[in-house]
């Protein structure tokens, strides 16, 4: 996973060293048959080979990809004279380009924007797994699953059995009580114990979200105990809940299973969300295409910028910062000397950063709506 530490590093040391720096983003995800038999170290390998890049920052690459085989989606190495950083990422970044086997490789001016923005957009999740034997609660963040395990540390084992032997009574009372009429009514008396019990767990799960910044919640486990728990919960924790996702077939369920499950089910979120975000930018003040939003981003009035995950255009810019998809359109304003081309996807976020703006990258069918409907790119206006 990546540390704090890491996070610190990337952010305070590798964004403004000096030039030059690698940066290397690499599809290595084990899943996809064009990275069998180490297909992704031969493209990193032959990528850095045809770049005008120093020996010995090349020879730095060739060792740190050879000390273990990933099991991430995404590889990110920045190398300089005095440092070299390998990050193995379970998630997909956007605006770098890797798809079909790429290599998204630059020297010069450090490319951790991608990475950065990751950090700072992607939400922690708290999973809260209701066990027989006990409860545990994981964090979730950029793909990595770890346990909490100080979270449950002053509870006793004696005590989780107490609590599931009277859980089992309620349960066994809601069901025999159970009317047509009430058919979500508990028993009016629940167990002084549970109440205590459930009252005790609810301020340590509490206090171990709000240390963590966690933003979101997932409960694991029978409905009718993950939901008659959360009752017990604040109503501002309550509000972070993003999912009651049921049991796991299996009690003793690995790392693996949880952290699949979730990812699933948080994606499934995600693409929910940015395809009501797209449905919508009809119903708000809005411009669209790439011109059109380029120009009213720089004059200030865009406050939601929204961008294909898969951005792949060319704009150019002059000694003024003008910038502009259309060539001409440059030379007329700034002249034909020192006219600047970049790729869009490699400034698109320092740009929303530069002009206030918030940046949301859509991908899936929102995204195909996106370049079908708004030419490719949209900004919600402030005036």
């Amino acid at each position: 996973m990546v540390s704090k530490k890491d996070i610190q590093f990337i952010k305070e040391q590798i964004e403004f060293h000096n030039e030059p720096v690698l940066s290397l983003y690499a599809d290595v995800n084990p899943s996809k048959p064009e990275n069998a038999r180490y297909g992704w170290k031969i493209r990193i390998k032959n990528s850095l080979k045809e770049e005008t890049i120093p020996d010995y920052i090349k020879n730095k690459v060739f060792e740190v990809v050879e000390l273990e085989k990933p099991s991430a989606k995404t590889m990110a190495i920045f190398a300089a004279e005095d440092f070299i950083e390998r990050y193995d990422l379970n998630i997909e970044l956007p605006v770098v380009d890797v798809a079909n086997g790429k290599i998204d490789l630059s020297w010069g001016k450090p490319n951790a924007v991608p990475l950065i923005y990751a950090i700072d957009e992607y939400e922690r999740t708290g999973i809260l797994y209701l066990k027989k034997n006990g409860w545990h609660f994981y964090e979730f963040f950029l793909g990595e699953l770890i346990e909490i395990n100080e979270t449950f540390n002053s509870v006793k084992n004696s005590e989780w059995e107490d609590l599931e032997t009277y859980l089992e009574d309620v349960t066994n009372d809601f069901l025999k009580y159970r009317v047509p009429t009430h058919p979500d009514k508990f028993p009016r008396r629940v167990d002084a114990f549970v109440i205590r019990s459930y009252k005790h767990l609810a301020g340590l799960i509490e206090k171990i979200i709000y240390s963590r910044d966690i933003k979101r919640l997932i409960f694991l486990g029978p409905d009718e105990h993950t939901k008659f728990f959360s009752q017990y919960l604040s109503k501002s924790t309550r509000n972070m809940i993003a999912a009651f996702a049921g049991d796991l077939p299996v009690q003793d369920a690995s790392p693996v299973r949880i952290s699949e499950k979730v990812n699933n089910i948080l994606e499934k979120i995600e693409r929910e969300n940015e395809l009501k975000l797209v449905n919508n930018i009809s119903n708000s003040d809005y411009v669209s295409g790439i011109e059109n939003t380029l120009e009213a981003l720089q004059m200030g009035r865009v406050y939601d910028l929204i961008v294909p995950w898969s951005l792949n255009k060319k704009v150019f810019s002059c000694k003024d910062d003008y910038l502009s998809s259309s060539e001409e359109k440059v030379k007329s304003v700034c002249g034909d000397e020192n006219i600047k081309v970049f790729e869009l996807k490699k400034i698109i976020i320092d740009l929303s950063i530069n002009y206030g703006a918030r940046i949301e990258f859509v991908r899936g069918e929102a995204e195909q709506k996106l370049l079908k409907d708004f030419d490719g790119l949209a900004g919600l206006l402030r005036w």
